[in-house]
């Protein structure tokens, strides 16, 4: 816990005024980490989700986001309007759970593909946060002939300096497993501004030709990650560690995103992002990952990688 000089000031609870007991603004805080999530009231100017996350040990003055969590688009492979930031808009219900824990839900006739939605956000102290996803998606057939969905999520960072990308993983079909860090360079077209990493064993999405954000869908064919977690180091010493409970196989994945648009001589402000792909969309099935985020000092690549085998070893739980 906490117990340095700075006192940091009462939680914020910012209440809807329509009755429904839903919450524009929650502010928590649990062992070193005090977090504010906020609902889609006034999105896009303000963005749902984790809007700041201060460690208040390490880095008390510190403020790792813009935006953390953001559910920002569903994409499908074929060109439509709805690929295009559609969670952002409508409603995207803000509840508090207990303490330290929140809830976003989305009801399926709020969401233009008819996904029902749930993110859930509990704080693991002393400087994690669990956050669990589950869907049921209404009408397959709006995911068109490739099938499959394709679900994301931004982090856009507070200017930095080192905007690399690190993780497990290889270099080619042959490769050893090593450290990789990524800075998602701008090899064509499609990867103009960043892009997508999937892991070892996953396949390419199909895509059709005419689609408006292919980057959101094309990955990197190479390197390729081999365990689920990323790490990226902040300023002020600080390290971002996100990992998750799977990789790929038939049903679902997870895929890692770099995104530079904001990245600047003036101004260091990356993306870190990832993604949960639905391979085969199916009417009424459930799908869902869970995930950990930690915000801490940074001590080795080592320590990030035994940060992730922690949380591996609660999944069976």
């Amino acid at each position: 816990m906490f117990t340095g000089p700075r006192l940091p000031g009462p939680l914020l609870k910012v209440a809807k005024d329509d009755g429904s007991g839903d919450f524009e603004l929650l502010e928590l805080t649990a062992g070193d980490l005090r977090v504010a999530a906020w609902d889609n009231t006034f999105s896009p100017n303000r963005l749902s989700g984790i809007h700041s996350l201060v460690n208040l040990r390490d880095a008390p003055d510190y403020d790792a986001f813009r935006v953390a969590l953001n559910f920002e688009h569903v994409l499908a492979g074929h060109r439509g309007p709805a690929n295009d930031f559609s969670p952002r808009h409508g409603p995207y219900r803000l509840k508090q759970v207990n303490e330290t824990g929140v809830e976003w839900t989305r009801r399926a006739e709020d969401s233009p593909w008819k996904l029902k939605s749930t993110m859930t956000l509990s704080l693991a102290p002393p400087n994690a946060i669990d956050f669990r996803f589950a869907c049921t998606p209404g009408d397959a057939e709006l995911f068109g002939t490739h099938g499959y969905a394709v679900l994301f999520w931004a982090n856009y960072m507070n200017p930095l300096t080192d905007i690399d990308m690190h993780f497990r993983g290889v270099t080619g079909p042959d490769a050893r497993e090593e450290w990789i860090s990524v800075e998602a360079p701008q090899t064509d077209y499609l990867h103009r501004h960043g892009g997508v990493y999937r892991s070892r064993d996953s396949k390419r999405l199909p895509i059709d030709d005419n689609h408006k954000s292919p980057w959101s869908v094309v990955s990197y064919d190479y390197p390729r990650f081999t365990k689920p977690f990323y790490y990226a180091r902040a300023d002020q010493g600080m390290v971002l560690i996100m990992m998750f409970d799977r990789m790929t196989d038939d049903e679902d994945e997870i895929r890692f995103a770099m995104y530079r648009f904001q990245v600047k001589p003036e101004s260091r402000r990356p993306a870190w992002d990832f993604q949960y792909v639905i391979r085969r969309v199916e009417s009424g099935r459930r799908y869902g990952f869970r995930g950990r985020l930690v915000w801490k000092k940074f001590e080795s690549a080592a320590d990030c990688q035994a940060e992730y085998e922690r949380f591996a070893s609660t999944l069976s739980r």
